[in-house]
């Protein structure tokens, strides 16, 4: 019985998102950018300090960890004026006034700074890097389709995912935390932690590697599978939740 709930739960989670995005779709058709074909490079300055970085819209950021602070974009001419970057608050948000294109050749922001401590993508925009990023804390946030793909060296990393958003995460940590609903996906399994504390639900999919202890709490039709033997196993299953050694 647990079993036929936890199918109809990820089911109605799957049609909702596709409906959702389907009606987004059509919307957008009207609003749509049509690119020129014609790719221009823009350098961008911005006021005000930043340690976080907010992408949306479909648009694509490649972040890498640089002395310097730098922002370039690389757009199609017509859809450079769409793209709005700006300092709120401490975040660098980067959004543009549509996020339904046709035929643009590109639309990359590449943001490069000292500090890294947060990044949040959303409505199916993309994150990617060059190289490994290094710190302290580091908090990674997708929603929406959205897709977040780094490599990171961090004392703590905290990952949350949802609305069918993926990340996939190398490298490694001392303490990670990882939270996966909503038919979202989060892969750790190349991100090698000593402690893992893991929640998924809703639908939601994780994979770890912790080497000392692992938390993990899997609930109404989410999934949590972890690689090798950590000394420490706390698990607890809900309303069809699954959690694994592969």
């Amino acid at each position: 019985m647990i079993k036929v709930i936890t199918l109809i739960t990820q089911f109605i989670i799957v049609a909702l998102t596709a409906l959702l995005f389907g009606s987004c779709n059509q919307l957008g058709e009207i609003n749509a950018i049509t690119g020129s074909g014609h790719v221009t490079t823009e350098k961008r300055t911005v006021t005000g300090d930043f340690k976080n970085v907010e992408v949306s819209n479909a648009l694509d950021l490649v972040i890498e960890q640089s002395d310097k602070t730098e922002i370039i974009v690389e757009a199609d001419d017509n859809l450079q004026k769409e793209i709005t970057i700006k300092v709120e608050n401490g975040v660098l948000v980067i959004s543009c006034k549509s996020g339904n294109f046709i035929n643009v050749s590109s639309k990359k922001i590449t943001v490069k700074m000292p500090v890294i401590e947060g990044i949040e993508a959303s409505s199916a925009s993309t994150v990617n890097s060059n190289t490994t990023l290094k710190g302290s804390n580091l908090t990674l946030e997708s929603s929406s389709a959205a897709n977040i793909n780094l490599t990171a060296e961090y004392e703590s990393v905290q990952l949350t995912g949802s609305s069918a958003s993926n990340q996939t995460i190398k490298g490694k940590a001392l303490h990670i935390e990882v939270s996966a609903s909503s038919a979202s996906v989060i892969n750790t399994t190349d991100l090698m932690a000593n402690e893992v504390v893991a929640n998924s639900s809703s639908g939601g999919s994780i994979t770890a590697h912790p080497i000392v202890n692992l938390k993990a709490e899997a609930s109404s039709g989410g999934n949590i599978t972890y690689n090798g033997t950590p000394k420490s196993i706390q698990k607890e299953e809900n309303s069809g939740g699954s959690i694994r050694q592969e």
